[in-house]
């Protein structure tokens, strides 16, 4: 059995020029459009996803933790932490108080923690997994170490001292659309895919089960909608790349039943319940 569960952990709150940006509008361009925003969206879901495999339990991100609503938390000298981001996290809401909840002890059952990026809400977890092997793109995992890393959203400055993730990269052994891919399960129905655009290194998680395939896509996009459209977020340090990983994950969508999960996305809850697939476009026969 292959089954894909989302685990809310909080919610977080943005600017509309974050969460998609303006056409013809290039990266930093869209970093002051955020930074002169006055408004909010609606506050956005924290999702991370557990994956049951015959293999073994994977989780994809850590989401965020409950000290990010401290005051000083975040640093006051980053524009971005001090205009653009609200997070809500209680204590019981961390996703390692989730997953005992259900039953899964976040120390012994789990094959791997799977990071698609190392922004705050996707790494804030992390001191709940001191005994599970970690997974992150090699490229990823340096820039969020670097001092770039802490002036595009990551805050190395709270990841734990043994933190000793095994660093992947990319082998060119198409998957789908993806021109590259990385193997996680023997069977081959766990694939980790490189999505850049929303932040260098960034990977989405693709599961095949029998009757459907799941695209964990992170933070490649906020919304099935601006996948949709070619929308991208203000956060994109590449905007043709960020719509080049679009393609992609609706080529995905055309070429097998797929289910879009991203991190942020308000209509997981019903897509899952329904089976609300990526729509395929027909097609067009000769005559």
């Amino acid at each position: 059995m292959i089954r894909v569960t989302p685990i809310q952990t909080g919610t977080v709150s943005i600017r509309p020029h974050h969460h998609c940006g303006e056409a013809g509008k290039g990266p930093i361009r869209r970093k002051i459009d955020m930074l002169l925003d006055e408004d909010w969206v609606e506050d956005l879901p924290i999702y991370t996803y557990l994956i049951e495999h015959p293999e073994g339990n994977f989780l994809v991100d850590s989401g965020d933790t409950a000290e990010n609503t401290a005051k000083d938390y975040l640093p006051a000298w980053h524009p971005f932490f001090r205009h653009g981001v609200i997070v809500k996290v209680a204590p019981g809401e961390e996703v390692g108080d989730q997953l005992r909840g259900m039953g899964v002890d976040p120390s012994v059952d789990l094959k791997a923690l799977i990071l698609t990026h190392m922004h705050h809400d996707h790494a804030g977890g992390l001191h709940h997994f001191p005994h599970t092997p970690i997974i992150v793109a090699r490229e990823n995992f340096l820039l969020a170490n670097s001092w770039k890393g802490r002036i595009f959203g990551c805050l190395p400055q709270y990841f734990p001292r043994w933190l000793d993730p095994t660093l992947i990269e990319f082998s060119d052994r198409p998957f789908g659309p993806f021109p590259q891919s990385y193997p996680l399960t023997k069977d081959g129905n766990v694939v980790l895919v490189p999505t850049p655009g929303h932040m260098r290194g960034h990977l989405s998680v693709i599961v095949r089960s029998p009757d459907v395939t799941y695209c964990l896509a992170g933070d490649s996009t906020y919304d099935e909608r601006f996948l949709l459209e070619e929308l991208v977020d203000g956060v994109t340090y590449d905007v043709e790349l960020s719509k080049q990983t679009l393609r992609q994950i609706t080529a995905l969508g055309q070429q097998e039943p797929t289910l879009l999960l991203p991190a942020h996305d308000l209509r997981v809850p019903e897509r899952l319940s329904k089976g609300l697939c990526l729509p395929r476009k027909p097609v067009r026969r000769a005559t």
